[in-house]
């Protein structure tokens, strides 16, 4: 009887040993493991050849738990993630540009209108150059009228000195109209640069506006 119940005693503690260990059988790391020569070698630690070279980690089932990736493929996959951030951030710029567009150009009247009003101010700019001009071209007639008292052309100072003048200030009447002239290219090209996308965005708009009428 001693005996039975030593023997049941040792089987009690040596199942309660099993299942200790059990666990940590069962959740034992195993890493399956690139090589320099090649092979590839299955361990249960993390090794400088998994960090090195690459491999996998696998649950005790045998089901892959996440890749080991090499240096180079974790650069690679660090590269893929910053350009996807990047692609991320133009594409949310570029959602918010456009609302903020149709927020300014919620249709092709407004457009139109804008249009017209960042092309007033060079336009009275160019008017105001060419009556400055006609101005100075009614003056040069008159200075050309005295200089025929002096028919060999020997001015006295006071008429040259009213000819460079008048021929200066025509000059910069002239550059500023061909400034303006410049600008106003400059904001039509603009204008033209933004039509082809609020165009899109306007059909869309009136696109989502019919539908929601048609379905109150």
């Amino acid at each position: 009887m001693e005996g039975d119940s030593a023997m049941r005693l040792r089987m009690v503690h040596g199942f309660m040993a099993l299942a200790a260990a059990w666990p940590a059988v069962a959740q034992a790391d195993i890493f399956v493991c690139h090589t320099a020569s090649g092979p590839v070698v299955t361990t249960d630690h993390l090794s400088t050849d998994c960090l090195r070279y690459g491999g996998k980690e696998l649950n005790a089932d045998g089901t892959v738990r996440r890749r080991i990736l090499t240096p180079r493929q974790q650069a690679e996959q660090s590269a893929a993630l910053t350009r996807q951030r990047q692609d991320q951030e133009q594409l949310r710029n570029k959602q918010r540009e456009q609302r903020a567009l149709l927020t300014r150009y919620p249709d092709r009247a407004a457009f139109n209108q804008a249009e017209r009003n960042d092309l007033q101010t060079p336009r009275g700019l160019i008017a105001s150059a060419r009556q400055r001009i006609a101005r100075l071209a009614s003056a040069r007639k008159a200075l050309q009228q005295e200089a025929q008292f002096y028919p060999s052309g020997n001015y006295p100072m006071d008429l040259r000195n009213r000819f460079e003048e008048n021929r200066l200030l025509t000059q910069q009447e002239q550059q500023l109209i061909a400034g303006q002239e410049v600008e106003m290219r400059q904001i039509r090209a603009q204008y033209m640069h933004l039509l082809p996308s609020l165009e899109s965005s306007w059909a869309h708009q009136q696109s989502e506006q019919g539908g929601s009428a048609a379905n109150p």
